[in-house]
């Protein structure tokens, strides 16, 4: 993938940062004084959809948590958790944890001894988990608590900032496709079926393409983002009638270079720090008009030049163009839709092992094709 991850020298002004590469660097210096933390891991609060998402992890005891979600409310524990600002301390899982959630089962398999967790809470705002995991029983007491709270500080802040940075990029999107000179509604759900067929796509070739949670879940929610610079203030303001002239390259690459300065411009005024998800985001809107036989816009890539994140986007893209009915078209069924997609891979064009998931998981294709509900964020 065309994403630049963490350097090894950490002292670096120049790092990208990854919160999995992070996390992981954290860990490691723990277990040089605190060898009996097995497992550190971080989960994102979802609030559209009131779940948690496992994102982040380093794993050196056990086999990690991967693609789990679970739903979270301020009634349940770990919401009233949240709520209080407090951290949890299981001290005996093996005598105080039953097996009635696939969760609770992963944990009993583990073999953990003991756990931690800690809200992610930065300015009011809940961001998510941190969980630690221990070989030895009863190890949490209150001041090794406080100690991982001050040990990883520097980690859950960059949760936080990264989360501010991702929630403002969908807002600045939702914004200018709003004020767009047409089709506010068909461009707002536009961008929400891409990213619901993006997800099912990244699920389903996460183990072949080596996708962590933290890429999925940066695929996903950018996905919705591939086309904001079609909809910035200066494309907009470019009428038709200069454009006519214009081959399609020309055209795309001048939106294509305004999502670009968008989402760039915007990371400078979050953070001065260099974020791993930006560069995926801008390898979303840069490529995914491009194709793997070089017959793309606005580059003209080929095969291994276009990274995964794009190959997915680009198959969500078309797939929901041909099932969405426009002005100038009707929709097209599932079916032929999907033959559609199959004969662009047979010339080339297409990524198979993007397209395959879409007719494995046809029950959850057609319930994104039929929902028709308006977002209002």
């Amino acid at each position: 993938m065309r994403m630049e991850y963490l350097n090894s020298d950490r002292r670096s002004s120049q790092r990208s940062y990854s919160i999995s590469q992070e996390l992981k660097a954290t860990h490691q210096a723990l277990r040089q004084e605190v060898p009996e933390i097995a497992r550190v891991s971080i989960a994102l609060f979802d609030p559209a959809h009131s779940e948690l998402r496992t994102f982040a992890h380093s794993t050196l005891e056990g086999s990690p948590l991967v693609r789990y979600r679970a739903p979270i409310s301020p009634s349940t524990s770990l919401g009233k958790l949240v709520c209080q600002q407090k951290s949890r301390v299981v001290n005996d899982i093996a005598s105080n944890v039953s097996a009635n959630s696939s969760h609770s089962a992963w944990l009993l398999e583990q073999g953990y001894a003991a756990s931690l967790t800690l809200p992610i809470v930065e300015q009011n705002q809940f961001t998510g988990l941190l969980f630690f995991d221990a070989n030895k029983p009863h190890f949490f007491d209150a001041l090794t608590a406080d100690e991982l709270t001050v040990r990883t500080q520097e980690v859950a802040a960059l949760v936080s900032e990264q989360s501010t940075l991702i929630q403002a990029a969908e807002e600045i999107a939702h914004s200018v496709r709003t004020t767009s000179l047409v089709g506010e509604r068909d461009n707002i759900e536009h961008a929400y079926r891409v990213g619901q067929y993006a997800h099912i796509i990244a699920d389903h070739i996460a183990p072949l393409y080596q996708l962590d949670d933290e890429t999925i879940d940066h695929i996903v929610r950018f996905s919705c983002l591939h086309d904001i610079g079609k909809y910035s203030t200066l494309s907009s303001k470019q009428c038709s009638l200069w454009l006519q002239d214009w081959d399609n390259a020309t055209l795309i690459a001048g939106r294509v270079q305004q999502g670009v300065n968008l989402i760039n411009q915007l990371a400078h005024q979050v953070s001065e720090r260099q974020y791993a998800c930006t560069h995926l985001l801008s390898d979303i809107i840069r490529y995914h008009h491009e194709y793997l036989n070089g017959t793309g816009y606005p580059f003209g890539l080929k095969h291994a030049q276009i990274p995964i994140a794009a190959r997915i986007v680009t198959v969500a893209n078309i797939f929901d163009a041909l099932t969405s009915h426009r002005h100038y078209s009707e929709s097209w069924s599932l079916t032929h839709a999907l033959l559609e997609l199959e004969k662009m891979v047979a010339k080339g064009q297409l990524d198979g092992n993007c397209v395959h998931p879409l007719r494995c998981h046809q029950d959850q294709v057609k319930n994104i094709m039929l929902n028709n509900r308006h977002l209002a964020s």
